[in-house]
């Protein structure tokens, strides 16, 4: 029997062919191409101003929390395969699962860009100017 990590890399490798399948060569690399682009701009896209890390910090989340997805559902279709389940069926529920998980989190990614480039830097603080009071400074100056 195959480690975790050992199937869940197998199975990459063959959802990327079945997806290659499906969608032909320009599809299947547009839609990586899409899936990467919205998880890179999620967090790397913050970086480009300087008040986008606050007005959406959770952007920089979105890669983990996609990872921890990914391996959840790779451990419910292993799980799902040690039942004793159709593989082939198996593997295409799963496909489509893990579609809609990578698109969502392409997606909340792109969110959190837009949210924070269409966000207003912070007003820098009101300047305070110090002035004494009346009569604390003897002043002799006349016109």
């Amino acid at each position: 029997m195959q480690s975790f990590f050992e199937a869940m890399f197998a199975e990459m490798g063959a959802r990327r062919r079945r997806m290659r399948a499906g969608l032909g060569d320009r599809g299947q690399g547009i839609a990586e191409f899409l899936l990467l682009g919205g998880l890179m701009v999620g967090s790397l896209g913050l970086l480009v101003r300087p008040w986008m890390p606050s007005a959406a910090p959770w952007g920089f989340a979105v890669p983990l929390l996609f990872l921890a997805g990914y391996a959840l559902i790779e451990a419910r279709r292993q799980a799902s395969n040690a039942r004793g389940g159709d593989p082939e069926s198996v593997s295409r529920t799963y496909d489509w699962i893990t579609l809609g998980w990578s698109f969502a989190c392409a997606l909340l990614g792109v969110a959190a860009f837009v949210i924070a480039w269409s966000a207003q830097p912070l007003p820098p603080p009101p300047e305070q100017i110090w002035t004494p009071p009346e009569g604390s400074v003897p002043v002799d100056i006349s016109p």
